[in-house]
């Protein structure tokens, strides 16, 4: 038996004009997340590994790793005496191991700044 035209109609315009429930979940958010906290963060945790093995404890501990970004490594250091330390460092071989080491990103640059090392 063929349905009712009408009420095929009918179900066809309460289709269109009803208002369809909407969408409050964050599934259109994974792919955001991953791309912009979730894959740094693995990248710079193991960086974060080898900077741990290849600057000495006493001096590793006065710096925080910022971030990692286009091939820059942002690293915080708590005074400038610990910088031109850390900088001496890093230009005497071991900016060359770290980036012999890291299997993440291209690391081409190291970027040191006075900053906040600890948290509040």
């Amino acid at each position: 038996m063929p349905s009712d035209p009408y009420q095929s109609h009918l179900d066809g315009l309460r289709d269109r004009r009803n208002r369809k429930d909407p969408d409050l979940s964050l599934g259109f958010m994974t792919e955001q997340f991953k791309r912009e906290v979730q894959k740094p963060y693995e990248q710079l945790g193991a960086l974060a590994e080898i900077w741990l093995e290849l600057v000495p404890t006493e001096l590793a501990e006065h710096t925080r790793l910022m971030g990692l970004t286009r091939g820059v490594l942002r690293v915080a250091v708590e005074s400038s005496g610990r910088l031109y330390e850390l900088d001496r460092l890093l230009r005497g071989g071991v900016f060359d191991e770290l980036v012999t080491r890291h299997k993440g990103k291209a690391l081409r640059r190291v970027v040191l700044k006075i900053g906040k090392v600890k948290g509040p």
